[in-house]
Formats: structure tokens, sequence, C-alpha cells
């Protein structure tokens, strides 16, 4: 993924309320401009440590 800007697909999700009102606290110190780009972080740094994780168990994630 480079620098161009990515096509999105809107889904819809349920989360507990806790998690809402911290994603709606570091949006309200400027931490995140959005509550979807607060979940949009923490799923790229969960990816990232997957696939990572994955590469060091040996598995091949390439596309078939």
């Amino acid at each position: 993924m480079g620098l161009e800007r990515q096509k999105m697909k809107n889904i819809t999700i349920a989360l507990p309320e806790i998690y809402v009102e911290n994603i709606e606290k570091i949006q309200n110190i400027g931490l995140v401009p959005s509550r979807s780009e607060a979940i949009r972080l923490a799923i790229r740094e969960f990816l990232k440590k997957e696939v990572h994780t994955c590469k060091l168990l040996g598995y091949d994630l390439q596309d078939d």
C-alpha cells in the first residue's frame, strides 16, 4: 500500500460501549480525527502484527 488513496468499503460492526467511549475520548483530545480512523489504525496495527507472526511461523500469506 503506497501513498495512493485506497478504495474504502463500509462495514457495520458492534463494539462494547467502553470501546466506543474510549475511542471518543482519544478523538476529543485530538489523537485521531474520527472514530473510523481510530478503528482503521487499530486494525492496521493488528494486521501488521499478525502478518509478522505468521511469517515467523512459516505461513505463506500470498494469494493463490
